[in-house]
């Protein structure tokens, strides 16, 4: 997706903030899954008729288009030097361990799968259930809000259990 030109009139920046929160709340309400499904399709034709999701898009394209929507007025409003680049849907998986011994396992057991997963960072662990001093994050491709995506979690929760490691949920690929 690329920018196109500047629009006729400027975007105030009280209407541009409204946006943003309105595309991070629309976002939010996405990922909880408290978007009923009529709504989903609605957002997705408007965004395809206007060149920013394909047709046949599903939730997790919504998510990623409103995500990048947002960062593009974010630009809009000066808060970027440059316009971002489009999202490309990878998130981190964060995984705790209370040793960095069991990190280490769990990082070198996942590249063994194939996966990429980061070498272990210290943490506070105020995040994780039990006790975590150390967290692995794990680069996935899948997007968040489809199948592959809650599959890959499933394998990789049952990969850091074998370590005694505990799930922390996912974020955005830090680059």
């Amino acid at each position: 997706m690329t920018l196109h030109g500047a629009a006729g009139h400027p975007l105030g920046e009280q209407d541009g903030a409204a946006l943003i929160r309105m595309t991070a709340l629309l976002e939010g309400h996405l990922l909880s899954g408290g978007m009923a499904p009529h709504l989903v399709d609605s957002l997705n034709r408007h965004l395809q008729r206007a060149g920013l999701v394909e047709s046949g898009a599903g939730p997790a394209e919504l998510r990623l288009a409103l995500a990048d929507l947002n960062q593009r007025l974010r630009y809009v409003l000066g808060e970027h030097d440059e316009p971002p680049a489009p999202g490309t849907g990878q998130v981190d998986q964060y995984f705790g361990f209370a040793s960095v011994t069991a990190a280490h396992a769990f990082a070198e057991s996942a590249r063994a799968r194939s996966e990429s997963a980061a070498p272990p960072v210290a943490v506070d662990g105020g995040a994780y259930d039990g006790e975590v001093r150390w967290q692995v994050a794990v680069r996935t491709a899948e997007p968040p809000l489809s199948a592959a995506f809650d599959d890959h979690v499933v394998r990789l929760r049952a990969l850091a259990a074998e370590h005694d490691g505990t799930y922390g949920g996912w974020g955005n690929a830090a680059d």
